[in-house]
């Protein structure tokens, strides 16, 4: 691979003109100090220019253009969770220099049509979404597993995330203000958000981030959507001969939405979710053909989509009960803002022992200190643990709670495996200890650095 990358004086004055841009302290350089953005904290792990983290969008902007500019790939970053891949390099054999541009200082989340939808910068996290609707008992897209670490909306929106979703399907809208390269190889802005806002990206970006926009120059008829119109419907195909969902689905691509790093998004314009009581179920099986049966029957002849559903094998649920127990403890007792700032902390700490040869120390560290730890997993999950192979983790919404009753007591009625309605508590945990599962074999990883290749 020929190598297109800036010769040392190019480097620095591109590296001169992101410091005039956002200012010194926003243009990260050192190893030391760039190591939490270029390495994910599940996966993905390379060198880069500079992380640059903008101030404003327009800033953001103007950092996008030098960078195409000087011919440098441009990596987007919010939370770098790495739940979804994609916000780090993976590797060190690019062929340019890599500029990752960090947008968490650009937190905006502005509720338009009465709280009915929502406009997300590039640094609107889901727990910060999930608390502003809070007052209006409505919810965003995702609020299962991802917002608990603090993943960003455009994160899911751009990698369709939400894959336990059953009723909403992937995070999806076709209303987005993004950057996009055209065939002269120059940076434009394109307003698909469906607010008037001006014409240049000046006008255009200082007025959404200012929300200096009215009522009146919202478009509400333009015919694009702001969540997946037709996912329930598509779900619904049991007898299809294609998966309800799988990678890059080119149905649910759509400039945003899918575009995993291929445009550079300055915000997304959604649809928002009433609040809705529901129960969870736990159901467990050494017969994965269950699993299955209940799957046609539910889709299909409940009065409504089941909201959720997660599915851990007992090899899977040994590993995050014991590789994922910080996380789940962690979540359990101090709940979701603190996480991103403790990953930080983490990073910070493993980056000054790397100095010295040693990797992963805190992972050893918490990982000796949680062995001594009893189990944190409420009693019948762990009895369920002991009995069947297969779980599955199922909530629907309160009025299909009578049919999802009498449907799994006929259907286990005359087979080996079982369910236990969760009461709120375990409901929780369950759907905490699955997503904890996520993490779980990365620790198992970092521990293991001999065993595993």
């Amino acid at each position: 691979m020929t190598s297109k990358s800036l010769n040392a004086s190019d480097k620095t004055a591109l590296l001169t003109k992101f410091r005039q841009l956002v200012g010194a302290s926003h243009v990260l350089t050192q190893d030391s100090k760039t190591r939490r953005f270029r390495k994910g904290m599940r996966t993905g792990e390379g060198k880069v220019l500079a992380v640059i983290q903008p101030g404003s969008l327009l800033e953001q902007w103007h950092i996008m253009k030098a960078a195409i500019e000087a011919n440098c790939i441009v990596i987007m970053q919010a939370a770098n969770t790495g739940l979804t891949g994609g916000s780090t390099p993976d590797g060190d054999d690019y062929d340019r220099d890599i500029v990752l541009i960090n947008t968490l200082r650009l937190k905006g989340i502005q509720l338009i049509n009465e709280g009915k939808q929502v406009v997300c910068l590039p640094g609107a996290t889901l727990d910060a979404l999930e608390q502003k609707l809070l007052p209006l008992d409505r919810e965003p897209h995702s609020v299962i597993g991802s917002s608990c670490i603090g993943a960003s909306v455009l994160g899911g929106v751009c990698n369709n995330s939400g894959g336990a979703l059953v009723r909403r399907g992937p995070a999806y809208t076709e209303m987005a203000l993004y950057a996009s390269v055209n065939e002269q190889g120059e940076l434009t802005l394109i307003n698909h958000l469906g607010i008037e806002l001006g014409e240049t990206p000046e006008e255009i970006l200082s007025r959404l981030e200012s929300a200096s926009y009215e009522a009146t120059d919202i478009d509400n008829d333009s015919g694009r959507a702001a969540s997946d119109p037709a996912y329930a419907e598509h779900v619904r195909q049991i007898d299809a001969p294609t998966p309800a969902r799988f990678n890059a689905d080119p149905s649910r691509l759509y400039e945003a939405s899918g575009s995993a790093g291929k445009v550079g998004v300055f915000a997304v314009r959604l649809d928002t979710y009433e609040k809705e009581p529901s129960d969870v179920y736990y159901i467990g099986s050494n017969n994965p053909d269950d699993l299955t049966e209940i799957r046609r029957h539910l889709l299909t002849q409940l009065p409504d989509l089941p909201i959720a559903g997660e599915y851990i094998h007992r090899g899977a649920f040994d590993m995050g009960e014991k590789y994922g127990k910080d996380s789940f403890l962690f979540i359990n007792k101090f709940g979701t803002a603190k996480v991103p700032s403790a990953f930080a902390l983490k990073s910070r700490i493993d980056a000054f022992f790397e100095r010295f040869g040693l990797r992963s120390v805190t992972d050893h560290i918490i990982q000796q200190l949680m062995n001594i730890l009893p189990s944190h997993l409420p009693k019948r999950m762990r009895d369920y643990r002991e009995r069947y192979e297969h779980h599955l983790l199922l909530r629907v919404s309160k009025k299909s709670s009578t049919a999802s009753n009498e449907f799994l007591d006929t259907y286990f009625k005359d087979k080996e495996g079982s369910y236990f309605k969760c009461d709120d508590e375990e409901g929780r945990k369950a759907f905490l200890h699955r997503f904890a599962i996520a993490g779980a074999a990365i620790r198992y990883r970092d521990t293991h650095r001999r065993q595993v290749e």
